[in-house]
């Protein structure tokens, strides 16, 4: 990434202390996941909130809501599966 690691290391130890990734401690290092949970309930928060309830990206209309960002994630991951 180009990052010095203790830029890197508060960077993430931040986003792991707003919930947006998980630390796991192995030996002497941290292995860093992500929580996807929280990322979709951010995402619909900022996208209902951030224009006034407008969308500010054309996608975004159609992903407002945690539920419709999961439907249109399996619609999309079982359309990509299906043989054409």
């Amino acid at each position: 990434m180009g990052l010095p690691a203790p830029t890197l290391s508060f960077h993430l130890a931040h986003l792991s202390r707003v919930g947006l990734i998980r630390g796991q401690k192995e030996s002497r290092f941290i292995r860093y996941s992500a929580e996807y949970a929280t990322m979709d309930e951010l995402i619909a928060f900022l996208t209902s909130n951030c224009c006034q309830g407008e969308a500010c990206l054309p996608r975004a209309a159609t992903c407002d809501t945690t539920e419709r960002r999961r439907r249109l994630a399996t619609e999309t991951s079982t359309s990509d599966k299906e043989p054409s």
